[in-house]
């Protein structure tokens, strides 16, 4: 070899492997060379004490993400501890080392407000992950709001985010009131939680409302230690709503009604949360716990004083109940899908968040506020339209709440949609699944939902989509995937929120009734800001155009990561209202790409019959399934009964089911459970 290319071999040689080699963390102290984090997340940590006789690494509690420790340290001649941990789970970790007994912080490292006292943190990286990372978008400002509190009789420290350009504008804002958990403070979630530049990303993405965020002490007692109770209320409670909230509105311009106004929490605060937000529906409409603490004995009819009762009055007093938990922090996963259970089977609308492969820790709770923080703040003409589309879990029963009602073979109009007119065709196809069709089962394996993105060059932006796996997913077998999506007031998490597709899919499966399938459940709304709010028929413009994401972006993107078939009679395409509308525009037309169709309530959105089928011959040789469904209640059922009668009359098989209900979840859950019984045979 000649000697310029060996020396330029070796340069290069020499680079990558320091490329591969252990960097200093980012939560490193400036200049400081340790702790230092490889690629797989091993973590190196090292003290200098040449006097020590044991130092050993002390993750900060059993869940923490370093590693079930303690860790004891080797020391080398100079007097160098150092120890290297397994990989490590991203996110932040508290730890410490305990020199002969005595717990001393890492003088290589931050440290932060957290067990009670500053404590040493270090952050693991996520790979591909950056929605809570420092980016070049405008960044808003975390501000200190200091108060003397008569009910403590101290002085005490709100901190205050505000979004990008408030000092430039004389708008209005609304405020979400976010609260740290036990052992931590008011800087807990900017610091550790990074809620600042995840609020400042989801605003640039258009994907969150421009709000304000307060961050208060959870801890009210007056002698500065742990919360203790008033015969009326806690303590904390008397320091938010009879002093934070008016301090709040006067120094800052928010929009000072409970529609503009949310409270959320972690561990403790969402316990705080759950307590003071469902009992004031007059100051808040929007209430988030995440990983709230277990508790025993919980009964809808009587927990939070009896705020669950009545189902139809809590979905409408509040626009959002949130509640999350990481998969591996198992006492609180459990608790959230038992009250998962129990809401749905009520009829409370909610949502439920699952952060996959996280624990009791601060990623967790990054991705619930990810999470959470675009639900919040919704117009009312936004609200109004949800509503329409996404009725509680159980049917409506008022006689008023917008849901038509008319008697067989009568014309009738009220609320959503038009007239209805029912034709002796118009019947159930199937009998109603068993009842508990989409309840969780504790006898059955689960697939995983999670959260991805992926690079729309159609839409020009890093957009989100909800897969699920099925239980045992593997790469070493392939799986058909149905392409679900949602309706003009929702988003890629409406199927979720709605009708649990997961908890079906779960039982279908474990019974032998669904072959195991990925479910995709994509953003139908192809443009920057592809949220829910505003006018959001002003949208339907880009539901159009998310027909060529949904082939350019979203297919390869879900057939470059899982594991699937790639070819048309493994690919369906359903979805309800105006998804059901895409549904059948975009799957007639490329019938060399889907070979399943089905359109749940299909919304005006839906081209003319003679458009969708123009070739009925064509549709009869390729069609493994076309499947049309729709409530009798539903004052949209003239657009799926126009095409029902088409294809009819042109002898294009298909399947015509009309079920009991209106245009909401009940009617969209139930089709998915039949219809997911038929694809893939």
């Amino acid at each position: 070899m000649r000697p310029c290319l060996f020396l330029g071999f070796l340069l290069f040689s020499l680079t990558s492997l320091h490329a591969e080699d252990p960097r200093p963390a980012s939560t490193n102290v400036r200049r400081a060379e340790h702790p230092r984090v490889d690629a797989e997340g091993r973590v190196t940590f090292r003290l200098k004490a040449p006097e020590a006789r044991t130092v050993v690494l002390q993750p900060g509690g059993d869940d923490n993400g370093l590693g079930r420790g303690p860790f004891a340290m080797e020391k080398s001649p100079d007097g160098t501890w150092t120890v290297t941990t397994p990989p490590a789970v991203p996110g932040f970790h508290y730890y410490w080392f305990v020199v002969d007994g005595l717990n001393v912080n890492d003088p290589g490292s931050e440290t932060f407000f957290g067990w009670g006292r500053p404590t040493s943190g270090i952050e693991i990286p996520e790979k591909g992950v950056d929605f809570y990372d420092a980016k070049d978008v405008p960044h808003g400002e975390v501000r200190e709001l200091w108060y003397h509190s008569k009910v403590t009789g101290a002085l005490r420290r709100a901190l205050v985010y505000t979004p990008p350009g408030y000092d430039k504008t004389d708008a209005r804002y609304p405020v979400l009131y976010l609260q740290h958990g036990a052992g931590e403070d008011e800087r807990g979630w900017t610091r550790q939680g990074r809620a600042g530049f995840i609020l400042d990303n989801l605003i640039a993405e258009g994907k969150a409302k421009p709000m304000i965020v307060a961050m208060d002490n959870g801890y009210a007692d007056p002698s500065g230690g742990a919360e203790r109770s008033s015969p009326r209320r806690s303590l904390f409670a008397d320091v938010l709503i009879e002093e934070l909230i008016p301090k709040i509105d006067a120094s800052y311009r928010t929009i000072a009604d409970r529609d503009h106004r949310a409270l959320a929490g972690l561990s403790m605060g969402s316990r705080q949360a759950l307590e003071i937000g469902l009992a004031h529906p007059d100051l808040f409409a929007h209430v988030g716990a995440f990983s709230p603490p277990p508790f025993r004995g919980f009964d809808v009819d009587t927990a939070y004083g009896g705020i669950f009762r009545d189902a139809e009055a809590f979905n409408a007093r509040f626009h959002v109940l949130y509640l999350s938990a990481g998969t591996a922090e198992e006492r609180f996963l459990t608790q959230l899908r038992e009250l998962h259970a129990l809401l749905e089977k009520a009829g409370v609308r909610h949502v439920a968040f699952e952060s996959q492969g996280t624990a009791h820790e601060w990623q967790t709770w990054r991705r619930s506020l990810h999470d959470f923080a675009p639900r919040l703040f919704r117009t009312q003409e936004s609200r109004s339209i949800a509503r329409a589309e996404a009725s509680p879990q159980a049917p409506s029963r008022s006689e008023d709440d917008g849901t038509p009602r008319p008697a067989p073979n009568r014309r009738a109009r009220r609320g959503f949609g038009g007239p209805i007119e029912l034709n002796p065709d118009d019947k159930p196809a199937f009998d109603d699944p068993p009842a508990d069709f989409r309840a969780r089962r504790d006898d059955v394996p689960r697939g995983t939902l999670e959260m991805i993105q992926y690079d729309s060059k159609s839409v020009g932006t890093r957009r989100n989509m909800n897969v699920y796996t099925p239980p045992g997913y593997s790469t070493d077998q392939k799986y058909p995937v149905l392409y679900l999506l949602h309706g003009i007031g929702g988003d890629e998490t409406e199927w979720q929120r709605l009708c649990s597709p997961e908890v079906i899919l779960d039982n279908l499966i474990a019974d032998g009734k669904a072959k195991p399938m990925i479910v995709v459940m994509p953003n139908g709304r192809a443009q920057k800001n592809d949220r829910a709010e505003g006018n959001v028929f002003a949208t339907a413009p880009a539901f159009e155009k998310f027909e060529t994401d949904l082939l350019e972006d979203v297919i390869p993107a879900i057939e470059a990561r899982y594991s699937v078939i790639k070819d048309r009679e493994h690919r369906a395409l359903a979805g309800l209202s105006m998804g059901g509308g895409q549904s059948l525009n975009f799957g007639l037309a490329h019938l060399e790409t889907f070979a399943w169709v089905g359109g749940f309530s299909s919304a005006p959105n839906t081209r003319s019959p003679a458009e969708l089928v123009p070739d009925p011959g064509k549709a009869r040789e390729k069609l493994k399934l076309l499947w049309l469904s729709c409530g009798r209640r539903d004052g949209l059922i003239r657009i799926s009964q126009g095409v029902h009668a088409y294809l009819k009359e042109n002898d294009v098989p298909h399947i015509w089911h009309v079920d009991e209900h209106g245009h909401d979840g009940e009617s969209w859950s139930k089709s998915l459970y039949h219809f997911a019984k038929k694809i893939f045979e």
